[in-house]
């Protein structure tokens, strides 16, 4: 059995997911924080993974060379991960030079299995990632004997094996350039995912799901459909855990698909994706759904005098970016030369003025 995955953390930024999936990896490692700060990107990673049902596994990158810094960043890994319920396990990764030179391989052993024991006293699945010289030379690899081994060693190629057997489950082999990002690569040579099912029955009789968390169960399925007009709840954050601008909780969206196990949705405006908002967080603003075309006609029959909203993202004429609020307001038409549009303040006072051009292709009359 040969399973593609990747390892991702703070340094792949904002990845595509759907990229990742395309690339054909079926699961991916989140990096849940270093030392005692939760990856940025954690929740973001986390979230993107449950939308699209991809099994994802954990790692905690630690750096401490005492006990007291150990404890602390033990007590951050636990309060980061307790309650989740991966398909894959969480992992402990030290790889620090500081490391070796402070520490005994007992301690630095210890560490390892005290990391493995409280992830079983919160009920999670463990292993430990190291590279051949840390397995070799700075752990006493008897003593991590029935313990899982992601093994790092790179041979850049998926179908040069490494040489080194210490009973991995894991290999990671080298990196990949997925969405112009480098992207460490994984093989997985057992079906974690059923062998973590039976594992949380025996610990705990719950059954992992692959992605389900603690909170899933607060994130009912939902009763929209793509089409419904909705609002956000004030003081919603986005499903990734970034907090909106406040123009959010007054626009209205629509929203645009959902996600596979109905609990999250991808709402925007004129068809253009602002983000996803778990369904909780959502309310109706009308009960009938409207399709794109209804919500807003083609930029081609603009005129002056026309209300039109700018398309997300989009930039000034001559190529300035603007404001994110900008995307959640109308706008009167003042002139149209060509495709060059000026928008400017309505007769009507509830339209914002901003007296600035856009490109004819960026607007939606509404």
């Amino acid at each position: 059995m040969r399973i593609k995955g990747f390892d991702i953390s703070r340094a792949q930024e904002n990845i595509d997911f759907d990229k990742i999936e395309k690339s054909g990896a079926k699961f991916v490692i989140l990096r849940a924080g270093i030392r005692s700060d939760e990856d940025t990107y954690f929740k973001r990673n986390l979230s993107e993974c449950q939308k699209r049902n991809i099994p994802f596994g954990l790692f905690w990158y630690f750096e401490a060379t005492t006990d007291t810094a150990f404890e602390e960043e033990l007590a951050a890994c636990k309060k980061a991960v307790k309650g989740l319920k991966p398909a894959y396990p969480i992992f402990f990764d030290a790889e620090e030079q500081v490391q070796i030179d402070n520490l005994t391989t007992a301690q630095r052993t210890d560490m390892a299995l005290k990391f493995c024991s409280e992830m079983t006293a919160i009920g999670l699945p463990s292993g430990v990632y190291a590279n051949p010289s840390w397995m070799q030379n700075y752990y006493d690899s008897d003593r991590l004997t029935g313990i899982d081994i992601w093994l790092a060693h790179w041979t850049n190629n998926p179908d040069v094996p490494s040489k080194f057997n210490y009973g991995q489950k894991i290999w990671q082999w080298g990196t990949e350039i997925v969405d112009d990002r480098k992207v460490d690569s994984n093989i997985c040579f057992v079906d974690y995912p059923s062998l973590t099912s039976k594992w949380y029955k025996k610990h705990g009789g719950k059954t992992n799901d692959s992605v389900k968390t603690d909170t899933k169960s607060e994130n009912k399925t939902s009763c929209f459909k793509s089409g419904d007009k909705v609002k956000v709840k004030s003081g919603a954050f986005f499903s990734n855990g970034i907090k909106p601008i406040s123009a959010v909780y007054t626009a209205e969206f629509v929203i645009q698909r959902l996600s596979k196990d109905g609990t999250e949705a991808c709402i925007g405006i004129d068809g253009q994706d602002t983000g996803w908002m778990f369904c909780k967080d959502l309310m109706l603003s009308s009960k009938k759904a409207v399709s794109e075309s209804n919500t807003a006609s083609d930029s081609s029959s603009i005129n002056v005098g026309d209300i039109v909203r700018i398309k997300s993202g989009s930039k000034t004429y001559d190529g300035s970016s603007v404001d994110d609020w900008v995307y959640f307001k109308r706008f009167y038409v003042s002139s149209v030369n060509g495709k060059r549009v000026v928008l400017n303040k309505s007769p009507d006072s509830t339209v914002l003025a901003i007296n600035t051009a856009f490109n004819i292709k960026d607007l939606k009359k509404v």
